[in-house]
């Protein structure tokens, strides 16, 4: 075993030609060393067995060995160590536009539509329930406004009660005051009961004129139903023109409604200014004369 031992640190290692390099006794810093070519198998344990270089000085001839080289340039060195492979730079996604790009960009588009539509369907859902609750509580604030008057007049009177108590009024004129209250509240309930009254009466009289304004309509339908055709084509031609003046006297009934506002905007100017009102005046007495002037020729 010991006739296998390499030389001690005398000798001068060998060069990859097989020539002595000339200096000390250790491996240059500029060459590295030979890059491996063999793998250890799966089953074996580093650090275990036989190495290359070893004393044992035979190469491993394990069949299931990789027999493919490994290139020290494939995996870069870096500071902290041996780096992975490298990859190729990332380009864009797609060189060629074609028909399924534009297909798929469009179905992307339609349910971007179709999300934004649902946001808005839900929107209106809410609306509409914040709408519904908002009427019932609208509905629900009248009733409670009305109860809301009802005790303020309960309180009013209280608070009356507790003013003629504290000034020590008599209780003969409470009585009297309450006596007074009683026969106005009486009077107006008894006014109330005969306007109720008269609208009602009225609301029957005029269900009574649309009755029979129907009535007349159909009896003159079947007049004109029983009149000849040259009749009857004079009758649609009046009807015809009638409509036309309702309509034309409504426009001028309008006209004539703005007409009288303003009128009586501008006597209420006048009434205020009294330059205006000898304005007036003296138009007026133009008037006259001018009058007189043209009977006189």
């Amino acid at each position: 075993m010991a006739s296998q031992r390499p030389p001690s640190g005398l000798g001068r290692p060998m060069s990859r030609g097989g020539s002595l390099v000339p200096g000390a006794g250790r491996l240059l810093t500029a060459v590295r060393p030979p890059p491996t070519a063999i793998r250890v198998a799966t089953g074996m344990v580093p650090g275990t067995g036989s190495h290359p270089g070893t004393r044992g000085g035979g190469s491993i001839t394990n069949p299931g060995v990789l027999s493919a080289q490994i290139k020290v340039t494939d995996r870069p060195v870096t500071q902290q160590g041996l780096s992975g492979m490298k990859t190729g730079m990332k380009g864009p996604q797609r060189q060629i536009l074609d028909k399924s790009y534009y297909l798929g960009l469009l179905r992307s588009k339609i349910n971007e539509l179709t999300t934004e539509t649902s946001k808005l369907h839900k929107e209106i859902d809410n609306f509409n329930q914040e709408n519904s609750v908002y009427l019932s509580y609208e509905k629900r604030a009248e009733g409670l406004a009305g109860e809301i008057k009802e005790l303020q007049g309960h309180l009013a009177d209280y608070n009356m009660l507790v003013d003629k108590l504290n000034t020590n009024t008599e209780m003969e004129d409470v009585m009297n005051d309450f006596n007074v209250l009683k026969a106005q509240n009486d009077r107006e309930a008894e006014s109330i009961d005969v306007i109720f009254t008269e609208r009602r009466e009225r609301e029957e009289a005029i269900r009574m004129i649309d009755e029979e304004i129907r009535r007349e309509k159909r009896v003159a339908d079947e007049v004109v139903k029983a009149m000849p055709a040259a009749k009857q084509e004079k009758y649609g031609a009046l009807t015809a023109a009638n409509e036309e003046l309702l309509q034309e006297l409504s426009v001028r009934q309008e006209e004539l409604d703005v007409l009288l506002t303003r009128k009586e905007a501008y006597e209420a100017e006048l009434g205020l200014s009294h330059m205006k009102q000898e304005a007036v005046r003296l138009h007026e007495t133009l008037s006259t004369l001018e009058a007189r002037r043209d009977a006189m020729k």
